[in-house]
């Protein structure tokens, strides 16, 4: 028998080895790709190669991958995500990142709250009943996530285009200015990373799946037979599986955000770490990829704890 501070110790342990693992693999093979790449910062340069001696020592290139990924993990745990070398030269890449990571963080929590919400309503009312509705749902968050945003950008502009022409509408202020924010722009991310590549189907799924067991179930049962209100029953049970659910697909809403954030000309990090990687610019794309997988650690880190209390058979102890 284990004792309970020993076993609730290496409980946070594991989490903790879980979330260094998470953010160093990240980096390094973000790294790796970069450097598998052809060119570097360098090559953008117009006198490039006359001066690259001195900019390869200068900005650590000459020095073995392992090495620089090492460095760039020792200045991270201090703050220092190092300054950037093609993107925006000079500046330090904390501050270029840090105004698009909160909004990028607003797109990702928001995706995750409606796709968890809706998939949560069908999933209820499609639980142990008629399936008529699950065709619809699959066919809605069959299509890949870029294919989804492109057709919706398109359908957009030329309905907009054509009302234009037509003279039943003034130009909408997010017709083609990517330079200005929109809210409608905003609302097409949010709705569509909650949506597309399966997101909302594959919720919906776990969540009807889990609500027929649970109302099966025989403490259910026993509620129903005893004239006890049976919702409070239903609520506890679900909320561990919703965790589950929801910290499962936490990579792909961060990684949705580079696709959308592209199509959509929205000025977050997943575009940021796009253009970074275009002009190899090593520290900004690794201080992004840090962010997100930062994010996605701590993601998978609550949502374990809200499980954890929510369902006792997680902490009972041999």
């Amino acid at each position: 028998m284990i004792s309970r501070p020993a076993a609730l110790a290496r409980h946070a342990a594991g989490h903790a080895l879980a979330f260094v693992a998470t953010v160093a693999g990240a980096s390094a093979f973000v790294l790796l790709l970069l450097e598998a790449a052809p060119g570097d910062p360098i090559d953008l340069l117009p006198n490039g190669e006359d001066v690259r001696s001195v900019l390869e020592q200068e900005w650590g290139l000459d020095q073995p991958l392992v090495w620089r990924w090492l460095q760039f993990l020792a200045r991270a745990c201090t703050g220092d995500l190092g300054t950037s070398l093609a993107y925006r030269p000079g500046a330090p890449v904390l501050d270029v990142i840090a105004g698009p990571a909160l909004r990028s963080s607003a797109y990702f929590f928001s995706a995750m709250a409606l796709c968890m919400g809706v998939g949560t309503a069908l999933g209820t009312l499609t639980a142990g009943r008629a399936r008529w509705l699950n065709p619809f749902v699959s066919v809605l968050s069959l299509p890949p996530l870029f294919l989804l945003a492109h057709l919706c950008v398109n359908a957009l502009n030329g309905l907009a285009w054509r009302a234009i022409q037509a003279g039943a509408i003034e130009r909408p202020d997010w017709f083609a200015l990517p330079d200005q924010a929109s809210l409608l722009r905003t609302s097409l991310a949010i709705a569509l990373l909650a949506v597309g590549s399966g997101a909302l189907s594959d919720v919906h799924g776990q969540v009807e799946e889990v609500l027929t067991d649970v109302r099966s179930s025989a403490y259910v049962d026993h509620a129903r037979a005893r004239g006890k209100p049976v919702l409070p029953h239903i609520l506890a049970n679900l909320v561990a599986p919703l965790a589950g659910i929801a910290t499962s697909r936490a990579a792909f809403f961060a990684g949705g955000l580079v696709v959308l954030e592209k199509v959509l000309l929205l000025n977050g990090v997943g575009a940021i770490l796009w253009q970074a990687a275009q002009l190899r610019d090593y520290n900004v794309a690794l201080g992004v990829t840090l962010l997100m997988a930062t994010l996605v650690a701590g993601v998978r880190l609550i949502g374990d704890v809200v499980r954890t209390i929510a369902d006792p058979r997680l902490r009972r102890t041999r």
